[in-house]
């Protein structure tokens, strides 16, 4: 065999291992080790071993809710992967992921969802989590690549939107799927200055910001109204 085809094979190789087991993994036509539940708007992969979380079926309507919020469609079916444990996380997520461990991450296109829960962050709403990321998914399939880069820069738009999103659609009025108990941030906020918490640069505690950022979006819509808030 030749060097040129020895490494056409090692390449082969390498693309299918990426299908089957790495990055590609949510794009393979087969998913060892997990079970697919296909749903008009999304396909949701779970591990084979693991029971399926109620919130997956209602995914669907929660596309529809985040295209509902945000005013724009979701052209592109989503695939949402909820990972058996971290080491399936890095490897089909760790181009996205670098060194943050989320609960839930959605890649730039919007066709795409990880969820670390509820086999690794067993204690986290599901179902908001999944809000959360479809919030982003609409947005992000109705923008550039670049306009999302500039997006990520600025997280307390994206995140605190999204945040607002996952609080819709839940039995509890006005409860909201935020990163610390209202009362506990309340009670930091009264004595604790906000303004880092909007600065990218100066984060130091991100439950305590991605708090903030769903509080501020809560309010700017309780006082200007969801219909004058078209950038968002």
């Amino acid at each position: 065999m030749s060097w040129k085809r020895g490494l056409a094979c090692v390449f082969v190789l390498a693309v299918l291992a990426a299908f089957l087991y790495g990055p590609l993994f949510a794009w393979s036509p087969v998913h060892p080790g997990y079970i697919k539940l296909s749903f008009k708007r999304a396909d949701v992969l779970y591990p084979a071993d693991r029971p399926p979380d109620s919130a997956y079926r209602d995914v669907d309507q929660y596309v529809a809710l985040a295209e509902s919020f945000h005013n724009l469609r979701c052209a592109k079916k989503i695939t949402v992967v909820a990972c058996r444990d971290w080491n399936d996380c890095l490897r089909f997520a760790a181009p996205f992921l670098g060194k943050q461990r989320p609960a839930g991450m959605t890649i730039p296109t919007g066709a795409v969802i990880y969820l670390a829960t509820p086999y690794i962050y067993g204690t986290l709403d599901v179902g908001g989590v999944l809000r959360h990321e479809l919030s982003h998914a609409t947005l992000n399939q109705n923008r550039t690549l670049l306009s999302v880069w500039r997006l990520l820069k600025q997280p307390w738009f994206s995140e605190g939107v999204a945040g607002v999103t996952a609080g819709m659609g839940i039995p509890a009025p006005g409860r909201q799927l935020v990163a610390l108990p209202a009362a506990d941030f309340i009670a930091r906020a009264g004595h604790e200055e906000l303004w880092p918490s909007f600065d990218a640069v100066q984060q130091k505690e991100w439950r305590f910001s991605y708090t903030a950022w769903e509080f501020f979006w809560v309010r700017q819509i309780q006082l200007r109204g969801r219909q004058n808030l078209s950038a968002v």
